[in-house]
C-alpha cells in the first residue's frame, strides 16, 4: 500500500492541472470556465483540509485562505449567472397565457438580470489580473512542487482513509444536527444557511473519498457518491434561496413597479415550493450517505 503522501502529492498535481485548464477557459470566454476554476480550488482547498495532519500548516493554510477569497470572488460572478438563469427559467415555465398584460414587466425583470450578471464578470477579471493572484498562483505551486510533509505522511493511505472518512462523516453529522435544531426552533432562514453548511461538508466528504477512491475500494467510492448526491440536492436548494433572496429585494425595489413585484411574488412562490421539494430530497439522500459511511468504517 503505498503512502498517504503519494496520494496527496498526485492529488494535488491533477487539481493544479484543472486549474490551470479552467483558467485558460476563463480567459478564452468558455461559458464552463468559472464553474471549472472554482471547482478546482475547492479540491485543493478541501484536500489541504481534510489531510491536514500530513502537511505543514504554516505553509498550507496561506494558500487556503487565497484560494478561498479567489473562489468568493468569482463565486459572486457565478451567482448571478445562477440568479439570471434561474429568473429566466421560471418565466418560461409560466408560458405566454400566465404572463399577458406583463409584458413590460418581464422585459425589465430580464434585463435588469442580464444587468447584475454583467456586472458581476467585472470582478472576473479584476480578479484574475490582480497581483493578489498572481502571488496566490506562486504560492499554489511552491506547494504543489515540493508539498510541506509531516512525518504523518509516511503513513500507508489504508491508516489514513479511516481517519479521514471518520473525521469528515463527523463534520456532515455535526452540521446536520444543527440544521435539525434551527428546524424545530421554527427559523426558515437559519436552517437554510444551516443546509448550505451541511452542503459544503458533504462536498468536502465527496472531495476527500474522491482523492482516496483510485488507493481504496468501492465502499470509499460508494461515500463519494452518496456525498455528491447530497451535495447536488442542497445545491440546488441554495440556488432557490438565493434567487428567491433576489426576488423579494428586486420587489421592494421603487422602480419595479405594481406589475413586477406582482410577478416577483409568484416567482417567488415557485422556488419557495421548489426549495421544499428539494430540502425533502436532501433529507432521503443523506440518510443514503450515513449508510454508505457506515459501511465503510465497519
Amino acid at each position: 500500500m503505498p503512502s498517504a503522501a503519494s496520494l496527496l502529492s498526485q492529488h494535488l498535481r491533477e487539481q493544479r492541472e484543472a486549474l490551470t485548464t479552467a483558467e485558460a477557459d476563463v480567459r478564452a470566454g468558455e461559458p464552463e470556465g468559472v464553474h471549472d476554476l472554482r471547482v478546482a480550488m475547492r479540491r485543493i482547498r478541501s484536500a489541504l483540509a481534510s489531510f491536514h495532519a500530513l502537511v505543514d500548516p504554516a505553509v498550507t493554510e496561506p494558500l487556503r485562505d487565497e484560494l478561498r477569497w479567489a473562489a468568493g470572488r468569482l463565486g459572486e460572478a457565478r451567482d448571478a449567472e445562477v440568479v439570471q438563469d434561474l429568473v429566466d427559467t421560471l418565466l418560461d415555465d409560466i408560458g405566454p397565457a400566465g404572463l399577458v398584460g406583463l409584458d413590460e414587466a418581464v422585459t425589465g425583470l430580464r434585463a435588469r438580470m442580464h444587468l447584475d450578471a454583467t456586472a458581476a464578470t467585472e470582478v472576473i477579471d479584476e480578479t484574475l489580473g490582480s497581483t493578489r493572484y498572481a502571488a496566490m498562483t506562486a504560492l499554489l505551486d511552491s506547494v504543489v512542487t515540493h508539498p510541506p510533509f509531516t512525518d504523518e505522511a509516511e503513513r500507508s493511505v489504508a491508516k489514513v482513509v479511516r481517519i479521514v472518512l471518520r473525521k469528515e462523516g463527523k463534520r456532515v453529522r455535526e452540521r446536520v444536527e444543527l440544521a435539525d435544531v434551527a428546524d424545530a426552533a421554527a427559523d426558515p432562514e437559519l436552517r437554510a444557511a444551516c443546509l448550505h453548511d451541511v452542503r459544503k461538508a458533504a462536498k468536502r466528504l465527496r472531495y476527500a473519498a474522491e482523492a482516496m477512491a483510485p488507493m481504496t475500494g468501492s465502499k470509499v467510492r460508494r461515500v463519494a457518491e452518496r456525498a455528491e448526491d447530497v451535495q447536488g440536492l442542497l445545491g440546488d436548494h441554495h440556488d432557490a434561496v438565493v434567487t428567491r433572496a433576489t426576488l423579494r429585494h428586486l420587489a421592494i425595489d421603487e422602480d419595479a413597479g405594481v406589475a413586477a413585484a406582482f410577478l416577483l411574488g409568484h416567482l417567488d412562490a415557485d422556488e419557495q415550493r421548489a426549495a421544499e421539494r428539494l430540502e425533502r430530497r436532501g433529507g432521503k439522500a443523506l440518510r443514503r450517505l450515513d449508510r454508505a459511511l457506515d459501511r465503510a468504517l465497519a
